[in-house]
């Protein structure tokens, strides 16, 4: 084979790797997951039982890449009241915008299942109405100031077993690490 073959085909090789790369680096825009602290006051509006108060959580934030939604999970120091199975819990989170008027939710039905006694697991959810634009910093939003209510809730949980309806709002706030003074934003 003449050295010009061999170069030729050497630059179709490099090419086509680098054009494999490039085809299964779809999630190149994706961020990495990030993750904060959260503390939730959990209350059922239709039976009015508290599930928590004051407890400690943790939010998470994926991105699976372009053109999927970004997502966001919830792990709680709610414990499980009895056997829950796969997704059957829909989930509802409220973020805020950091330094903008606008407000994001990220909503849908996905669980694991879990035991009586384990901690609550909630998502990964998609965010409402599709990919968010980018760049994006959002916080869970701040209801810490009153009660969890119909009205006022970061966090909302529905299910309904063996025939009664749970209808779950969580009032509360993200963590500040200090010496942060404000929440630490998620980056989307």
């Amino acid at each position: 084979m003449s050295r010009s073959k061999v170069a030729s085909v050497g630059i179709a090789c490099t090419a086509g790797a680098f054009a494999a790369v490039l085809a299964m680096s779809g999630t190149a825009n994706a961020l990495p997951p990030e993750s904060r602290g959260v503390h939730l006051t959990c209350v059922d509006i239709n039976s009015n039982i508290t599930y928590s108060t004051n407890g400690a959580g943790t939010l998470s934030s994926s991105d699976p890449g372009a053109p999927n939604a970004q997502k966001m999970k919830l792990t709680s120091s709610i414990t499980a009241p009895l056997n829950i199975p796969a997704n059957s819990l829909t989930t509802t989170i409220l973020m805020q915008q950091v330094n903008g008027p606008g407000s994001y939710s990220f909503s849908g039905t996905a669980n694991l299942p879990m035991n009586a006694g384990n901690p609550i697991t909630l998502g990964p959810v998609p965010a409402v109405g599709g990919r968010l634009s980018t760049p994006l910093q959002l916080i869970l939003k701040d209801t810490s100031a009153a009660a969890p209510s119909a009205t006022n809730y970061s966090v909302r949980i529905q299910a309904t077993f063996a025939g009664t309806a749970a209808d779950i709002r969580c009032a509360g706030s993200q963590d500040i690490v200090p010496p942060a003074t404000t929440p630490n934003p998620f980056t989307f």
